[in-house]
């Protein structure tokens, strides 16, 4: 590989030379790319394997330049872009890498080769667990939407259901608000309370939308925006918050006295 043989080169202890040419001399140099003056050019010569342009300063032998790793290799249009550490950069990489490769190891109580392997087996037993856990949480809404249907109150001709739910995740609650719409004749409102946080998730079933004309985006701005709060969605879902938990039973009572109405008219 490329960066082995540069280190192939940097342990051979090449000697490196400096000197000057005259552009006569120059064109008979194989130099790795044209330089951007003119007249005398000072050449930084590795032992008759590189020449460079360069004015710069420079080591004298290549085992100077120490142990060099590429770190990172990027495609950009038709180059490659190398970015790499070398001497004692490359040194402190290599210690702060072995550190955090051997406290891994002995916290799986391992090999730090064992590493790798034992972080996928890992990451496989998480996911799984993920999925199990996913599928609790479903059925756990699932009954929990059978629960506050069968203890919905009635609203004219729907059934209201309203619930509010301490620290639940705001991806659950759109679950729960998005399950209850299968249910018929059914609007529900539902807020979760985290600290000083309140998430609001207002659903209907969706027939209810075309003979009742309810619009849940609309009902939720209404009864928020006295508030100071924000949210919006479409005619059957809707989100929002920015209200504190003491606000809650206002905001429940403004839905439901502005549900009355529509469902009277």
């Amino acid at each position: 590989s490329v960066e082995e043989q540069a280190n192939a080169l940097i342990y051979a202890a090449l000697p490196i030379h400096a000197y000057a040419v005259d552009e006569q001399t120059l064109s008979t140099i194989p130099l790795r790319r044209p330089p951007k003056v003119t007249g005398t050019i000072r050449i930084v010569e590795i032992d008759r394997y590189d020449y460079s342009a360069c004015g710069g300063t420079h080591v004298r032998t290549t085992a100077e330049i120490g142990p060099l790793k590429i770190t990172k290799m990027e495609r950009r249009r038709n180059q490659t872009r190398v970015t790499f550490l070398c001497g004692m950069r490359a040194y402190r990489d290599y210690g702060e890498k072995h550190r955090l490769i051997t406290e891994a190891a002995t916290l799986f109580s391992n090999e730090i080769q064992q590493v790798p392997t034992l972080i996928t087996r890992n990451l496989a037993l998480l996911k799984e667990k993920d999925r199990a856990l996913e599928e609790a949480q479903r059925a756990l809404l699932t009954y929990e939407a059978q629960t506050l249907v069968a203890e919905a109150r009635m609203l004219g001709s729907v059934r209201l259901v309203q619930h509010t739910a301490q620290g639940q995740e705001v991806t659950l609650l759109k679950t729960l608000a998005t399950q209850l719409q299968s249910y018929a004749q059914v609007v529900a409102l539902l807020a979760s309370t985290e600290d000083e946080k309140v998430t609001l998730c207002f659903s209907c079933d969706p027939t209810l939308t075309t003979e009742s004309k309810l619009n849940m985006g609309q009902l939720l701005r209404t009864v928020l925006q006295p508030h100071g709060g924000k949210g919006g969605g479409k005619a059957d879902f809707a989100q929002g918050g920015g209200i504190s938990p003491t606000e809650l039973p206002a905001i429940f009572t403004a839905a439901e006295q502005s549900l009355k109405e529509l469902l009277h008219n």
